[in-house]
């Protein structure tokens, strides 16, 4: 499902032709919750305009944008895992702070949840940082179960827990 809605709210692929507005949003992302990403702001920014195309227009990745109307005011993401495509990986959620606390990473989760499934795979796994209430809140919503956990060292320098979830499909 390419599209979905939630009152005034939709959530819809990325094609590569919204590279730039793509570019926008994780590099806001990235800057104001670094906290939330395994990547960084010095090292997105880097990045030219054929790396956010790519990005977009890779078969193994599915990047969702989350819009009031016409205003993107999230992104999301899932990958098939490299070692294995039967996993899918979900990755990149963010929401803009004012539009926190609305349930919408619901319509994050159904989407990857739907191309993990269309991708023929039998698992997904999410994980989050020591901390994350409201990403663990979200996976444990759609049934993921805690598997482990492991000390990180995230982008931003900070030594935490990653928490690790998987939902059999």
């Amino acid at each position: 499902m390419d599209v979905l809605g939630k009152g005034n709210y939709t959530l819809r692929r990325l094609e590569t032709t919204a590279w730039a507005d793509y570019k926008t949003i994780r590099l806001e992302a990235l800057q104001t919750n670094p906290e939330f990403f395994g990547s960084n702001y010095k090292k997105e920014s880097a990045y030219n305009d054929d790396d956010w195309i790519s990005l977009l227009g890779n078969p193994a990745c599915a990047i969702f944008g989350l819009y009031d109307q016409e205003v993107l005011i999230g992104m999301t993401g899932v990958i098939l895992d490299r070692d294995d495509s039967s996993n899918a990986i979900l990755i990149a959620s963010f929401i803009k702070e004012p539009f926190r606390g609305n349930g919408l990473s619901k319509l994050f989760y159904e989407a990857r949840i739907t191309w993990a499934r269309q991708k023929g795979c039998n698992r997904i796994t999410v994980s989050h940082r020591d901390g994350n209430d409201a990403s663990k809140a979200a996976n444990q919503s759609f049934n993921f179960k805690y598997t482990h956990a492991q000390d990180v060292i995230w982008p931003d320098g900070v030594s935490a827990k990653e928490y690790m979830y998987v939902l059999f499909l």
